[in-house]
C-alpha cells in the first residue's frame, strides 16, 4: 500500500491521464493535491471515486492500463441493458408533446391577453392618463405659485420702497426736531439774555423814575424853605443816579454825569441860595424827563463865595411838579 501511496504522489500528469477513467483536468487537480498521507486523502480531490481508484490500484499493480481499462469499463458497464423504444413511440412522444405545447400556447393567447389587457395595458393607460392630470395640474399650479411669487415680489418691493420712504420721512422729522430743539434753546438763551436785558432796564427806569419823583418832592420842599427835607431828597436822588452809572448806555452816560454835576451843585447851594438849587434842581428834572439825551457839557454855574452877604430873597412860590 505504501508504493501505491508513493505512486500516487510520483506518477506525472501524463501516467495519471493514461490511466482508464482519468483526463489530463484531473490528473492535474491529483497533482496539485500531493502530496497525500494515505491513500484515502486523495478521495478528498473532486472527481476522484472509488471505481477509479480501483482503476488507479489495477494499473498500479500489473502495469498494464489495457487490463485496467477492461476493468474500469466491467464496472462503469450496467449489469441490464435497457431495452430501446421503438421508433413509432419516439414519435407519438413528440407529437403528443407537440400538441400539449400548442395547447399551452393556444390557453396562453386566449386566456393571457385579455388577462394582460385588464391587468397591465388597462392599468397602465389608466396611470398614463392620471399622470397627465397630475403633470398638467402640476404644471397649472406651478404657473399659479409663479403668479403668486411675482406678485408677493411686487408688494415686498412696494413695502420696501414704501420702507424706504418712511425711513426718510423719519430721518427728515428728526432733523426738524433737532433743528427745533437747537432754535428753541437758542431762542431760550436769547429770552433769558433779553429777559435780563429787559429786567435791567425796567429796573433802570424804576430807578429813573424815582428819581424823578424824589426831585420833584424836593423842590416842592424847596418852595415850602424847607431845606433839611428836600436836601435829603436830593441826596437819596444822586445816590440812585450814581448806581446807574455803570450800568446805563454809553448814549445816556454824558447826560446822567451833567445831572448828578447839576444835583452836586444844588447841594452845595441849597441852603445859602436856594434860588440857584432850583434852578440846578430844575435843570436836572428836565434832563431825567428828557430820557437824558445826549447832550454836550454844559457850563457849570458857579459857586457864589460865602464871604458877600446873603441878599434876602423873595418867597419861593411851588413849582408843579410836570
Amino acid at each position: 500500500m505504501k508504493d501505491f501511496l508513493e505512486y500516487i504522489n510520483t506518477a506525472s500528469a501524463e501516467e495519471l491521464a493514461a490511466v482508464p477513467g482519468f483526463t489530463r483536468e484531473l490528473a492535474d487537480s491529483i497533482i496539485a493535491g500531493r502530496p497525500f498521507a494515505a491513500v484515502e486523502d486523495c478521495k478528498k480531490v473532486k472527481g476522484i471515486t472509488d471505481k477509479r481508484m480501483t482503476a488507479l490500484k489495477t494499473a498500479f499493480e500489473s502495469g498494464n492500463t489495457s487490463k485496467a481499462a477492461a476493468e474500469l469499463s466491467k464496472v462503469d458497464s450496467p449489469t441490464e441493458k435497457t431495452p430501446k423504444k421503438s421508433s413509432l413511440g419516439k414519435i407519438l412522444f413528440r407529437v403528443l408533446l407537440a400538441l400539449l405545447i400548442l395547447a399551452a400556447l393556444f390557453a396562453l393567447l386566449y386566456f393571457g391577453i385579455p388577462w394582460f389587457r385588464d391587468k397591465v395595458l388597462n392599468p397602465l393607460q389608466t396611470n398614463t392618463e392620471g399622470l397627465s392630470q397630475v403633470a398638467s395640474q402640476q404644471a397649472a399650479n406651478m404657473e399659479e405659485l409663479s403668479t403668486k411669487i411675482a406678485a408677493l415680489q411686487g408688494r415686498v418691493s412696494t413695502l420696501e420702497a414704501r420702507a424706504d420712504s418712511v425711513d426718510q420721512s423719519i430721518q427728515a422729522h428728526t432733523e426738524a426736531i433737532q433743528k427745533l430743539e437747537d432754535l428753541q434753546g437758542s431762542l431760550q438763551a436769547d429770552l433769558s439774555t433779553h429777559k435780563a436785558e429787559i429786567s435791567r432796564q425796567v429796573s433802570e427806569q424804576l430807578t429813573l423814575t424815582r428819581a424823578i419823583e424824589l426831585l420833584s418832592r424836593s423842590r416842592l420842599y424847596l418852595s415850602q424853605s424847607n431845606y433839611g427835607l428836600a436836601k435829603g431828597d436830593a441826596v437819596a436822588a444822586r445816590d440812585l443816579l450814581f448806581g446807574l452809572l455803570t450800568t446805563i448806555s454809553p448814549e445816556q452816560a454824558g447826560a446822567l454825569r451833567i445831572v448828578i454835576d447839576r444835583l452836586d451843585l444844588a447841594l452845595t447851594n441849597i441852603e445859602a441860595y436856594p434860588a440857584l438849587a432850583v434852578y440846578d434842581l430844575d435843570l436836572a428834572w428836565r434832563l431825567l424827563v428828557d430820557g437824558l439825551p445826549n447832550v454836550p457839557q454844559m457850563v457849570l454855574t458857579p459857586v457864589i463865595a460865602e464871604t458877600q452877604a446873603p441878599t434876602a430873597l423873595p418867597p419861593a412860590t411851588p413849582t408843579p411838579t410836570p
